[in-house]
């Protein structure tokens, strides 16, 4: 058996969760994967995988095998495109994981034109709005927006988005237009399912922080259904200011109370912390920091160096 290979192979069986996957995006058969990965085990003297007849799973074992082997990997692929003048040339797979709303608007566009300057990578792009554990789901890197608190993950601040108050005009005509911070108890409110469950907003005007009260009638764990909710008219609610370019072009939202914005929400982003960070990481992370810099909304200029969560 060829180890190094047979690695490889788990690994990819992971990050699938199938072995027919695997099989396919490493163009092999089905069975000569399954014996790879049988090998494996028993060179080892334990059980790696879970089988059954729709998917494989990780065992305990396996997925710390599979969190300690995946580095390894990376830094032998690394290490032999150096040794070959292909250093610059970024290769393999690389998994990404963002919000679904700014995911969708924009790290999406931006992962097809990185594929695109690479086409030896091969991307895989999740989005969705919940916590990704990065090493368990063998994520190379998140996009996370927020104070993170990550054990064993390394992040990078890439700047911090304007979030604001906006409704739809016809809402504001037949229900008023709030002119002061206190009067948004008043109204209904659209708001993000993962915000705080005691239901006030802290807004930051020209007198300081205020904290406000607020009356959730629709709530959602997905950017774009909240904007929908608001085109809508089912009241006021706040908007990541990247996500509603079209809207405030079109009028079809408007800022409500603009001397008050949310405070600023930090982007980062995230990876598993190692003493080796592949260099298709690393180009992923400079490309997004730069590239975020023509995103209305964006505010790049504080972006910083790698920093572990404790």
């Amino acid at each position: 058996m060829d180890k190094l290979n047979a690695m490889y192979t788990f690994v990819r069986v992971v990050e699938l969760g199938s072995l027919s996957a695997a099989a396919r995006s490493l163009q092999l058969s089905q069975p000569a994967v399954s014996q790879q990965i049988v090998s494996l085990e028993q060179q080892l003297g334990t059980l790696l995988l879970f089988r059954t007849t729709r998917s494989v799973t990780a065992t305990e074992a396996g997925q710390r095998y599979y969190q300690q082997i995946k580095p390894i990997l990376a830094a032998v692929v690394e290490v032999e495109d150096a040794l070959h003048g292909l250093s610059q040339r970024l290769q393999g797979n690389l998994r990404v994981h963002a919000p679904s709303g700014f995911g969708q608007a924009h790290i999406a566009p931006l992962a097809v034109a990185f594929q695109q300057l690479h086409p030896e990578l091969r991307i895989e792009l999740l989005l969705d709005d919940r916590l990704a554990d990065v090493s368990a789901e063998g994520i190379d890197v998140a996009i996370r927006f927020g104070e993170l608190h990550a054990p064993g993950t390394v992040a990078r601040r890439l700047g911090s988005m304007q979030r604001m108050l906006v409704a739809a005009p016809r809402y504001l005509a037949t229900q008023g237009t709030p002119q002061s911070p206190q009067e948004l108890s008043q109204h209904p409110h659209v708001r993000f399912s993962g915000a705080a469950i005691d239901d006030t907003l802290t807004l930051i005007g020209p007198q300081g922080a205020t904290l406000i009260p607020l009356r959730p009638v629709f709530r959602a764990n997905n950017s774009f259904a909240l904007l929908a909710a608001l085109e809508g008219g089912l009241g006021i609610g706040g908007a990541q200011r990247p996500l509603i370019g079209r809207q405030l072009a079109q009028g079809s939202l408007v800022r409500v109370l603009e001397e008050y914005h949310y405070p600023p929400m930090a982007l980062h982003a995230v990876y598993p912390a190692a003493r080796f960070i592949p260099a298709k990481v690393r180009a992923w992370v400079d490309y997004l920091a730069r590239s975020l810099e023509s995103v209305d909304g964006m505010e790049v200029g504080n972006a910083s160096g790698d920093k572990p969560e404790a």
